[in-house]
């Protein structure tokens, strides 16, 4: 049996990140692929039961939307969860898949110190 099986997520929130980055993203579900899990698993394995755990609330309503001077082609949605004492990250890829679903490329947690310097240099807005 697989390690890894593909997650639907549930919708992507296209009104608020359309109306944070000023974009005009079509409506669209949101799939986390076995083989993204295992690279999230393998580069955050401390991270990734909690954010798999949280991944569809961040999707829902995130704390930030943004994306990075170097990451054109995604972008992040970002929530703190309080219950875990932790900020989560999900890196979704703007190209749809063939089946017309957002994709996540990633999800790990970041420190305070860098969500506080993402949001000062504009990479990250406040929804």
């Amino acid at each position: 049996m697989a390690k890894y099986k593909p997650i639907d997520c549930g919708a992507l929130a296209v009104g608020i990140v359309n109306e944070v980055m000023q974009w005009d993203l079509s409506p669209g579900s949101v799939h986390f692929s076995a083989s993204a899990q295992e690279h999230a698993d393998d580069r955050h394995p401390e991270d990734y039961a909690l954010c798999v755990k949280n991944i569809a609330h961040i999707l829902r309503a995130p704390d930030w939307v943004g994306q990075g001077p170097k990451d054109r082609d995604g972008f992040v949605m970002v929530r703190r969860i309080s219950s875990a004492k932790a900020i989560l990250l999900v890196a979704i890829k703007l190209k749809r898949d063939d089946q017309g679903r957002y994709v996540v490329a990633s999800t790990y947690r970041v420190t305070q110190h860098d969500a506080d310097m993402r949001v000062s240099k504009g990479y990250w807005l406040r929804v």
